[in-house]
Parts: structure tokens; sequence; C-alpha cells
């Protein structure tokens, strides 16, 4: 499934949906799929950070074969999967839901709601309708979601896992935070037999239990994950990966929590320049570095400092994510509190 691939590939060399944690989409996995030249360099384009000519150039490539929905290869779905995506990801948040709604609802008409594309794209509908605001209806289909995966795939399957941590990633940003790391910490007792200690997602899911922790109130005990977290990540992953660098992330982000503004701003000092050359300068992860250095230099009482990096910040963020994108949105509103 082509908007699967691309949204692996594009996240293991780091999209983040959220600064701190994140959800995935389905079947990230499955970087075997076939896809075309057409499509590679659609791929690209998103990947750049040209993600409203990756929509074009996708809708081109509809436009001219129409194949059926669910022909073999790289048909309709595919294609149709890949433009909701790079739609969202250009930062047309609704309108991104709005398609991944209408395909739902061709591929149900077609195959019901329990096939794989089908629950695919109801992964997608979940999701989006989370970043779109609605939190506790993406929970809600989360939730009806997930035995309706087991049943059809399996409970040890990897794209069921990772529903679960759509499941719990949704629970916590709704405001329960204890149940999130419940969730995440039940997550992950059954990811480790399932796909080993060192696997991408086990890493993963250590940072959500990490960053959880941290949010219930225990930042001692987040800062000691994510020191661990970071040294396995390094050992397994390398320096330049996206969940390597994300860790040092959470470690800049924890300390600052915990009252070590000095090390928190020099831990995301050395770590902005690592981002931005292993991901580019308009990357959302160095966005979130940006995010929090300003906010720690500000917290030191620096806010001529913050003020910089976040007018500068709010400028490239309107330009990659769009004016409304929450983490947009969220510099927005502390540069407005540096300048009142």
């Amino acid at each position: 499934m082509i908007v699967s691939t691309t949204a692996f590939l594009r996240r293991n060399n780091g999209r983040a949906v959220l600064p701190e944690t994140r959800p995935y989409t389905f079947n990230e996995a499955d970087t075997g799929t076939a896809r075309d030249s057409g499509q590679a360099g659609a791929y690209w384009l998103g990947v750049a950070g040209a993600a409203d000519q990756a929509v074009s150039r996708l809708e081109e490539l509809l436009d001219t074969r129409r194949p059926g929905l669910l022909d073999g290869g790289p048909g309709a779905f595919e294609l149709r999967s890949d433009i909701a995506y790079w739609r969202g990801e250009s930062g047309d948040a609704s309108g991104a839901l709005e398609q991944f709604e209408q395909l739902l609802a061709d591929v149900v008409s077609a195959t019901g709601r329990d096939g794989f594309h089908a629950l695919a794209v109801r992964n997608h509908v979940a999701y989006r309708r989370g970043l779109n605001g609605g939190i506790k209806r993406a929970l809600e289909e989360y939730r009806r979601l997930l035995p309706d995966c087991e049943s059809s795939l399996g409970a040890g399957s990897r794209d069921t896992l990772m529903v679960r941590n759509n499941l719990a990633y949704w629970c916590g940003e709704s405001g329960d935070a204890t149940g999130a790391l419940e969730l995440f910490e039940q997550l992950l007792a059954d990811v480790v037999p399932a796909l080993g200690a060192d696997d991408f997602y086990a890493l993963a899911t250590r940072n959500n239990v990490a960053y959880w922790r941290g949010f219930t109130g225990d930042v001692a005990g987040a800062l000691t994950h994510y020191r661990v977290l970071l040294e396995d990540c390094e050992g397994t992953l390398g320096t330049r990966d996206y969940h390597t660098l994300s860790a040092r992330l959470q470690l800049g982000l924890w300390s600052g929590v915990a009252g070590d503004l000095d090390d928190a701003i020099e831990s995301l000092d050395r770590l902005l320049p690592d981002v931005e050359g292993a991901l580019g300068t308009a990357h959302e992860l160095g966005f979130s570095v940006r995010h929090q250095l300003a906010r720690w230099y500000g917290a030191r009482g620096d806010t001529g400092k913050a003020v910089s990096i976040l007018g500068a910040l709010v400028t490239d963020q309107r330009r990659v994510l769009g004016d409304g994108d929450y983490r947009t949105l969220a510099s927005q509103g502390l540069l407005s509190r540096y300048t009142r």
C-alpha cells in the first residue's frame, strides 16, 4: 500500500506528528510495495517539502490511468491514498480527512468494513480526524477499529499493534495521561516478544512509555528511560536516524521540565544542526527542536533570544505546515506571549 510506504519512509527519515510523540499510519512496515516512477517522483517531492506538488503529480497520474479501485499493483486505491496523505502534509487537514472519508466509503462499498484496505483507510480517517481536532471521536473510532483488526489480522500482527499505538496516543491526547501510559506499557510488553527488542517499533514504543511517564509526573523516570533509550537507538539505528534524534530532543525537553534549563538549552543547541544536517531545514523535527529551544530560552529569561527563534520558526512553519496547523499555532502563541 503506497501511502503506508510513504508514511514509513517519511517518518523513518523523520516525520513527527507531534514534537514529543506520534501515532502511525497503517502498515508502515510494508516497504516492499511496488510503485512506479511517477509515484516515486511524487513521494520525493513530498519529502522535499513540496507536498502540494506531490498532490498535483499524483492527481495527474490518477486522471491518466483511471484504474479500477482495487486492481493489482499501484492502482486507484494507492493513488487516492497518496493524494489524501500528501494533501494533509500540504497543510490541508480538512481536505485530507474528506478524501480519506470518501475513499473509505468506496472501499467499504466494494469489500466491506473488515478487509485489509478498509481497515487501512479506517485508520487514516481516525488519525486525520484527531489531527482536525476531533480527538474524542478519533479515540472512539480506534476503539472500534482495534477488535476488527485483531479479528481480521491477528492480535500479534504489526498492523494491529500499530492500531494499539494509535489508540494509546489519542487516549493521551484526550487528556488521560495515566491511561495512555498504561496502554503503552501493555503494548510494549507485547511488541518486544512479537517483533524483538531492537525492532524499530519497540524502540518507538519505549519512547512513548518514557514520554507519558514524564507526563504523569515522573520526570526523573522519563529522563532515566530516555538516556537508556538513546544508547539503544544509537546502537541499533545509528546517530542520524529519526528516532535517535527524537530521543535526544526528549532528553532536552525533559531536562527543561526538570528545571535544568542550561542543560536543556545546551543539548538542544547541539541537536539542531544534527537534525537539520540529517533531515533538512524544513523538517518538523527541526521545528520541534527550535520550538523547545525558544521555550527554554524564554523560561530562563532570555526573551530576546526566544523571540528571534520564534519569529523565524513561525515563518517556516507557515510555509511548510500551513497557517492553521496546530504546531504553527503553538509557536505563534508562544511568540505572542513573549512580544506582549
